[in-house]
């Protein structure tokens, strides 16, 4: 089954970033929208992205914002072009801790995602929302329901062949609600399994999906 995944909250396994220098925030916002950018845009994301490190020391395999975007360890980006060769867009950026100086460090490069696949999958009647099910629930709220009696459903159809993708930029909006924004990621049970047994920390799970045969 896929998975709708999201930043982990765990306590002591949540870390602050900031890029340096201070990134755009213009730019900033199309990269968390997932809009595709200029060579000249792409030219002026920081190369350099500081964050605190873990209780434990170190930072976790996947790193962002909760409303994404991602920045990915090295090891994940190979396991996703395993997977689906040529079709994420990584760009590099150094991570490294908010200490300058002779207590800096520095670990490693990793690679922030960027316009990330949107798929259009879930079917609206058969999933749960805050609000409601169905398509009713939809319009009034297009949030999903985390209880663990709610479901979202998925058709294999459309994610057939996808590991790591994310609601189009139109979900959410209805004729009642044309600005309204919700975000969403998810991923097959194949790459979950990946980067269980690889122990990348940073997402956790929100619900199983299921799937069907629209």
């Amino acid at each position: 089954m896929p998975y709708l995944i999201g930043l982990t909250s765990e306590p002591g396994k949540v870390v602050g970033l900031v890029f340096d220098p201070k990134i755009d925030g213009r730019l900033s916002a199309l990269i968390g929208s997932g809009e595709p950018l200029t060579p000249e845009l792409r030219a002026a994301i920081p190369s350099v992205l500081r964050v605190s490190e873990l209780e434990s020391g170190g930072v976790p395999g996947i790193i962002g914002w909760n409303i994404g975007p991602f920045v990915i360890c090295q090891r994940l980006r190979d396991i996703l072009e395993e997977l689906e060769p040529g079709r994420h867009d990584f760009f590099p950026i150094e991570v490294r801790s908010f200490r300058k100086g002779v207590d800096e460090k520095i670990f490693g490069t990793y690679y922030l995602i960027l316009g990330l696949v949107s798929v259009d999958a879930v079917v609206i009647e058969q999933t749960t929302f805050t609000k409601g099910f169905g398509r009713e629930g939809y319009k009034r709220s297009a949030r999903f329901d985390h209880e663990r009696s709610a479901v979202c459903t998925l058709d294999a159809r459309i994610i057939e062949g996808h590991h790591f993708w994310k609601l189009p930029r139109e979900f959410g909006k209805t004729p009642d609600h044309p600005g309204r924004s919700v975000s969403g990621y998810f991923c097959s049970d194949e790459l979950w399994n990946r980067i269980k047994q690889e122990h990348i920390e940073g997402w956790d799970v929100i619900k199983k999906c299921a799937v069907i045969n629209g």
